[in-house]
């Protein structure tokens, strides 16, 4: 597959956005967007790629990454080995062409990092001055997004956690749940709120029943749904550096259940307290579905995508009025709700679900045996015979990976824009 091809999901993102931006201001909003998208791509490259991938070379065995083994560990004189907090190599990969694995590696993972950065820029296109957005999407896409994603992918301490701990495999996030999308929807909230962004419609009607944002063209929210869908296959398929053996009709089912799970229990939902189906919803339910199974896609069954996409449609509505009504953020695209809320669930439902049947020896961990059981993988609480339960081991490594990338995230994000609105940035 065209690594190309992985540009489908920053597209969708930005259709999703725009469906719910007043259509006066659509035009600005999206060109602000891709105008950020071009800047973000080119200082990743030039500075954030080598962040994130200095020290790749130190897990991945690919002939053309062994020379990327420059790794800050600060903590390793304390702690031993496997604590990594950035890498140190690789910086201007978009200028030179060094080998195809290494600029692989790059096109495929700047359109992660601009879509999750991309996401406060949506979130505050349409009201805040156009400089701002850029500088943000900049600053969060040279350094921040590559930290956590250099601990989580590019053998930093979350992936490594297996090891230097004992807990679990390390923190596992298969095609983005954490990395990505949790990423780019606590960056979103921390940008709302930093820059003051905050809430001052009614969110509820008279009856007291939650009143959701307004889908002003809904069209680009179902066509951006369907685009997700499709690219999520992509983040699998099209990774340059794809896993061996993977059970792809596996993947394909749970991505489909998930999806088809968010956007039935979120438009359900909807149609209960408001008396009509939303495409807000629906088509945001879609999305919030296939973004909380992406961390398990082939490490869990079939039923168990259903319940992960159904719970994530059903957080939707739910915390779309809790981000509303208490923490008074303007999230008018939901972006927070969909891609923050239903990331930060899918890490944690990685480690209910996973059954032990895929994963053995990922992120370097129980390769020839784990939990005492030979061929084990990943492995969460419902497990299948004769595999055991890794509880609360994986859960715990989890959580530590939810703490530090929403923690970074949000405060990243909110202290960018705090200081952006306040050197000059006010509202339009």
């Amino acid at each position: 597959m065209n690594v190309l091809f992985i540009y489908l999901v920053p597209l969708a993102v930005l259709l999703l956005a725009a469906g719910a931006v007043e259509e006066r201001r659509t035009a600005r909003a999206a060109t602000v967007a891709l105008v950020s998208f071009a800047l973000v791509m080119l200082v990743y490259g030039a500075i954030g790629f080598g962040f994130q991938f200095g020290g790749i070379g130190l897990i991945n065995d690919a002939e053309g990454l062994q020379a990327l083994v420059r790794e800050w560990s600060p903590l390793d004189t304390i702690l031993g080995a496997g604590w990594g907090i950035l890498g140190l190599d690789a910086f201007g990969i978009n200028f030179v062409f060094v080998n195809q694995d290494i600029t692989n590696l790059y096109l495929y993972h700047a359109a992660l990092a601009a879509t999750a950065v991309l996401m406060p820029v949506l979130a505050l296109a349409a009201r805040v001055k156009s400089r701002v957005l850029v500088i943000g999407a900049a600053l969060l896409g040279i350094f921040f997004y590559p930290m956590a994603a250099n601990w989580v992918w590019g053998g930093g301490w979350l992936q490594q956690f297996g090891l230097s701990t004992g807990l679990g495999h390390g923190m596992v996030d298969f095609a983005g749940s954490g990395v990505v999308f949790m990423f780019g929807g606590f960056a979103t909230l921390g940008a709302l709120l930093g820059y003051g962004a905050r809430s001052h419609r009614s969110v509820t009607t008279s009856a007291n029943i939650p009143e959701f944002p307004s889908a002003h063209l809904p069209l680009f929210m179902i066509l951006g749904a369907f685009l997700f869908v499709i690219g999520a296959s992509v983040i699998v398929f099209g990774d340059p550096f794809q896993i061996q053996n993977l059970p792809t009709t596996q993947i394909q089912l749970n991505l489909i259940n998930a999806a088809m799970a968010g956007l039935v229990v979120a438009t359900l939902y909807g149609w209960f307290v408001s008396g009509e189906p939303l495409a807000m919803l629906a088509a945001r339910g879609a999305v919030a579905g296939v973004v909380a199974v992406s961390a398990s896609l082939p490490f869990i069954p079939a039923w168990a995508a259903l319940g992960i996409g159904g719970v994530a449609g059903l957080l939707l509505p739910l915390t779309t009025y809790a981000v509303e009504r208490w923490i008074r953020a303007d999230d008018q695209a939901l972006l927070v709700p969909t891609f923050g809320v239903a990331g930060l669930w899918g890490l944690l439902a990685l480690a209910i679900f996973a059954d032990g049947t895929y994963g053995v020896g990922w992120n370097k961990t129980g390769v020839d045996r784990f939990l005492g059981v030979a061929g084990q993988g990943v492995s969460g609480i419902f497990t299948q015979p004769p595999f055991t339960p890794d509880s609360p081991g994986q859960m715990e490594a989890q959580f530590f990976g939810v703490l530090a990338i929403g923690l970074l995230a949000f405060v990243s994000s909110f202290a960018v824009f705090f200081t952006l609105r306040r050197i000059g940035g006010a509202p339009e």
